[in-house]
């Protein structure tokens, strides 16, 4: 063989399982080798692999499997005497170089021969998969199967790709969701397994339109509704202007089933922003601080059973003018001599005992998380939350649409300063919103700074009574009833918010999208409505003209189910004249998982490591320093695991912190099963994220 092309290698696919005797620089020279030869070096073992390239004290899963399937086993010693022969101008037998079985050394021992596997092809039939053979199903067909995804179901596998065209974006979503056989109940769902394909066309212009195509198939083979995702993921990932996205945000795309499956991964894994520690830290701050100034006793030593029974107190009080029942609530949460105030004369006083509650009702959910710790890290605080935040650069379009919608609600005689607009998420929302209903709109929503902590953890609230059961006038948005209340007008939402005392000059405000469906229009208050008029899924205070002589001065909105509302972004903002625009805030302290990392040290991350063998006992396992042999100290790791079916994805984060004065290089060493696979690796040195790519 005198030319690379003529390469007894030439077109082949070579999987290479070569253990740990070979160092990284020696595999690298070697996949350069072949690739020179015009070989494929494939990263996983299929019926099509030519050969094995290997050793023969490796014995795994992937070795085992070439075996059933009829694929040669070649020692990597051929390669070597391949180059060493002048450039591959003598001709090196690779039979010669086949690893036998230890089935067929004892039939060589025994009968002198071993079974040459030459004939694999017809060993091993592979069934041309046929799509055309598969029914799909609309996701509008009135006899659509019956399939309960949320009950029991499971995502087995997910791929969503991006195609950009110059005018629109389309996005895919496939999905493989599973019933685990325990769960599954033929009155509820017709199939174990159901494949999902959907499709969105965005075309951008001067009206954003949206196109969505949703089409399912069903069935109980596993082997069957596997090669119909394989066969649409090769379809669409070999389509030009592809690309597939991994970091989609949790409410765009997909089932609910998928959502919810992605949700917490997107958690586990975002590293947060400083402006989103700050805002984090801010409320946090802002509600304990508002409860330590309003009880005697601290707020971590108060269980749900307390509070409940403060409520039911509250309540007896409100129907019965019974002051035992006022002494009752103030022995179950004790109260500051200064908020001490007399409930049976003074009933708003009881309304704000009952936002009290539900105040302690938010921080015990979210701080039992994090073991009522104000110290907590961080990113312990943020996953008490169960909320996805991100903070929006002021250069995207996303931004400036936010911007402008804020800056032509606001009224001429104020002005709003935008500090921060974050980008929300909740799981719970984006499952529950009805995105089917009616004439949507973004609407502005205003709290006080302290209830943010409620809302971001578990979103808006209906409130729990009308105001006529405590025989007052409602000081809030009131009059259109019972609901929760919007507006199209920053300046009317505005009113309703607080100034922060953590961060002062600051205020919190929603911004949601409302399906309102068709909206009942009011031109005088209506403060008993428990839902809308029949017919109507809102209401709408209209706001006044000189035609219409309305009692509403701005436009009011307000819904009657929680399902109507998703929150998508908080703004941070400051309000002149309420607020001084020219405060300086100083940043609050952060705490961080990595707080123990050197502080102010800048430590030079190498690009790449020499490779060397590291002896080392068989439990050594972790971060390890090469030229000492010393484990590195493990701080604290995470776990979190989602079983399917027969598969489990694990996903492991570990901190481990270099006592050492001096910057290290180490390597990571992992137990892996051999049926396992690893899906992604990230390492967070100081401010620096090195990122593991999977080749498939």
């Amino acid at each position: 063989m005198s030319s690379a092309s003529a390469s007894t290698l030439s077109g082949k696919t070579i999987l290479l399982e070569l253990g740990y005797e070979k160092g990284f620089k020696a595999k690298q020279e070697l996949i350069n080798f072949l690739r020179e030869q015009h070989a494929r070096v494939s990263y996983i073992l299929t019926a099509s692999t030519d050969y094995v390239f290997t050793t023969n004290n490796v014995d795994n899963s992937k070795t085992r499997r070439a075996k059933q399937l009829g694929i040669p086993l070649i020692d990597v010693e051929y390669v070597r005497q391949y180059r060493s022969s002048s450039s591959g101008q003598i001709s090196i037998d690779i039979n010669k170089f086949l690893i036998k079985s230890s089935e067929d050394q004892e039939n060589f021992t025994r009968t002198g021969t071993i079974t040459v596997l030459e004939s694999r092809p017809n060993m091993c039939k592979i069934n041309k998969f046929d799509a055309s053979k598969i029914k799909l199903w609309n996701s509008d067909d009135e006899k659509l199967p019956c399939f309960d995804e949320l009950t029991h179901g499971a995502i087995g596998k997910w791929a969503i790709f991006k195609e950009t065209t110059d005018n629109s974006h389309v996005f895919f979503a496939l999905e493989l969701q599973i019933i685990p056989e325990q769960y599954y109940n033929p009155s509820t769902s017709d199939y174990r397994l159901r494949f999902r394909y959907e499709k969105q066309t965005i075309t951008e212009g001067k009206q954003q339109d949206k196109n969505i195509s949703i089409q399912y198939a069903f069935g109980n083979d596993p082997n069957e509704q596997q090669q119909l995702f394989a066969f649409y993921y090769n379809r669409i990932s070999t389509m030009p202007r592809i690309t597939r996205i991994r970091d989609m945000l949790p409410n765009q795309l997909g089932s609910k089933l998928l959502l919810r499956s992605l949700f917490m991964h997107r958690l586990d894994t975002q590293i947060l922003d400083e402006n989103v520690c700050q805002l984090i830290e801010s409320i946090w701050l802002e509600s304990v601080g508002d409860v330590n100034k309003i009880l005697s006793v601290s707020p971590e030593f108060i269980t749900l059973k307390t509070i409940v029974e403060a409520e039911a107190a509250l309540l007896e009080l409100k129907s019965t003018n019974d002051s035992a029942a006022a002494t009752r609530f103030y022995s179950l949460l004790p109260h500051q001599p200064s908020c001490q105030i007399d409930l049976v004369k003074n009933r708003r006083a009881l309304m704000e005992k009952l936002d009290l509650c539900q105040m302690l009702r938010d921080m015990l959910t979210v701080n039992e998380l994090t073991n009522w710790n104000m110290k907590a890290p961080i990113e312990a605080k943020y996953r008490a939350l169960k909320c996805y935040i991100e903070v929006l650069s002021s250069s995207t379009p996303e931004y400036k649409n936010i911007a402008k919608l804020i800056q032509s609600s606001s009224d001429s005689s104020e002005q709003v300063h935008i500090h921060n607009i974050f980008s929300v998420a909740k799981q719970s929302d984006s499952l529950n919103f009805r995105s089917t209903l009616s004439y949507q709109r973004q609407l502005f929503h205003g709290s006080k700074y302290s209830n943010f902590l409620g809302i971001l953890s578990r979103g808006l609230v209906l409130p729990k009574m009308v105001a006529e059961d405590f025989g007052v006038v409602r000081t809030d948005i009131g009059c259109l009833g019972y609901g929760i209340y919007f507006s199209d007008s920053i300046s009317t939402s505005l009113k309703y918010t607080t100034a922060s005392t953590a961060r002062p000059g600051r205020r919190l405000l929603c911004i949601c999208q409302v399906a309102l469906g068709e909206s009942a229009n009011y031109y005088s208050f209506a403060p008993n409505l428990t839902k809308p008029p029949d017919g109507f899924q809102s209401t709408h205070g209209v706001k006044r003209t000189e035609d219409n002589h309305s009692m509403f001065t701005d436009n009011e909105y307000a819904i009657y189910q929680l399902d109507q509302q998703l929150l998508h972004y908080v703004v941070e903002v400051s309000w002149a004249p309420k607020d001084a625009l020219n405060i300086q805030l100083e940043r609050l302290p952060i705490v961080h998982h990595q707080q123990c990392a050197l502080d102010g040290v800048s430590v030079d991350v190498p690009t790449t490591i020499d490779d060397e063998i590291i002896e080392m006992a068989e439990q050594d396992y972790g971060l390890i320093c090469p030229s000492s042999g010393k484990i590195i100290p493990l701080r604290s790791f995470h776990l979190r695991a989602q079983v399917v079916d027969t598969t489990v994805e694990v996903v492991l984060y570990q901190v481990y912190y270099n006592t050492s004065s001096m910057p290290i290089e180490a390597k990571y060493v992992f137990p892996l099963d051999e049926n396992s696979t690893v899906c992604g690796f990230e390492a967070h040195i100081n401010d620096k994220v090195i990122k593991g790519v999977v080749k498939e």
